[in-house]
């Protein structure tokens, strides 16, 4: 997104929450952290700019719709969903939008938590109207050995540089030999201060990955190969987050791999702030469905086709 783009996608929303959804100015700049005087200026660009008539008239207000739908639907505390049919790859146009989302949000100082996945690594690549320094970067799950620009060490690195911050590592591979390694790893002093601050994020990215053998990241990174993709499958998995297999209702599977998997559980993710999910796609709709189900995300970031998919599925089931 140009800055225009930019500028006119806040410009935007901000009109549809004021004269669609009858939001006042204050209501607004809490809602979206940013001055009510600013409100108050982007309302009057509205009108200048022709977007504010009778109606809110822009090619984005179908997807402001489909935020509003999903935010009731599921519970969220936030949706953002970008339209169809851009030019770039939906990994490059979700990460522009995530990294301007988080250009609105993060304050000087603010503790970031990170996973892992090439929508997460876009943000990093994206973010560029940066205002706030010294923010803390912890990574959410272990590295990944195979593939560094998936790893969550790389992109933890990359934010905190650009913040002028610190990044906080958990210093284990994302997948260990045995429980016991595992725990070893938990349990070892750096690694549980990592696990403290985790805990402690404003807010924390996370990508969200469909069981299949050309789009997880497990599958991308080695970890698991096709076989063992599909005995998860067989098993009920339809998606991941930090290396974690859910169910199509958002339950956590009881697998051996998960005691071998050095990460933030889920269950604990669950009751983290503002975790901010960032994935599209066709092949995600039912990993996305199982995440929303299960309460692990609070926010998502996704685009206009993949959010009428995951509404339409969420119908069928109710009627």
């Amino acid at each position: 997104m140009g800055v225009y783009e930019e500028n006119l996608e806040l410009i935007t929303r901000i009109a549809w929450l004021h004269y669609m959804e009858g939001l006042t100015q204050r209501d607004i700049a809490q809602s979206l952290h940013i001055s009510q005087p600013k409100v108050a200026r982007l309302l009057d660009k509205a009108h200048k700019r022709g977007i504010v008539r009778v109606t809110v008239e822009s090619p984005l207000a179908n997807c402001l719709q489909l935020e509003y739908r999903m935010r009731e639907a599921f519970s969220l505390s936030d949706a953002l969903v970008i339209p169809a049919g851009g030019k770039q790859d939906l990994f490059t146009s979700l990460g522009r939008a995530g990294a301007w989302y988080l250009e609105r949000v993060l304050k000087d100082a603010d503790l970031v938590g990170i996973a892992w996945g090439r929508t997460l690594k876009q943000v990093a690549n994206s973010l560029k109207n940066v205002r706030v320094r010294g923010i803390k970067v912890v990574t959410l799950v272990g590295g990944c050995t195979a593939s560094a620009s998936l790893n969550p060490y790389t992109i933890g690195e990359k934010l905190a540089s650009i913040f002028e911050g610190e990044c906080y590592y958990l210093y284990a591979p994302a997948v260990v030999e045995s429980e016991e390694i595992r725990d070893f790893y938990l349990n070892e002093r750096m690694n549980r201060t990592t696990l403290e601050l985790a805990h402690r994020a404003a807010w924390s990215l996370v990508g969200v990955g469909p069981v299949d053998v050309h789009h997880s990241v497990y599958a991308l990174t080695g970890f698991l190969g096709r076989e063992e993709l599909a005995d998860l499958r067989e098993k009920g998995a339809v998606g991941d987050i930090a290396g974690q297999f859910y169910d199509s209702e958002g339950k956590v599977l009881d697998i051996p791999l998960h005691r071998r998997t050095v990460a933030v559980p889920l269950s604990e993710i669950r009751s983290m702030r503002n975790v901010m999910a960032l994935a599209g796609g066709m092949e995600k709709v039912e990993a996305i469905l199982g995440a929303l189900r299960g309460g692990f995300i609070k926010i998502l970031i996704t685009d206009e086709e993949t959010a009428k998919a995951v509404l339409s599925y969420e119908r069928r089931r109710e009627g």
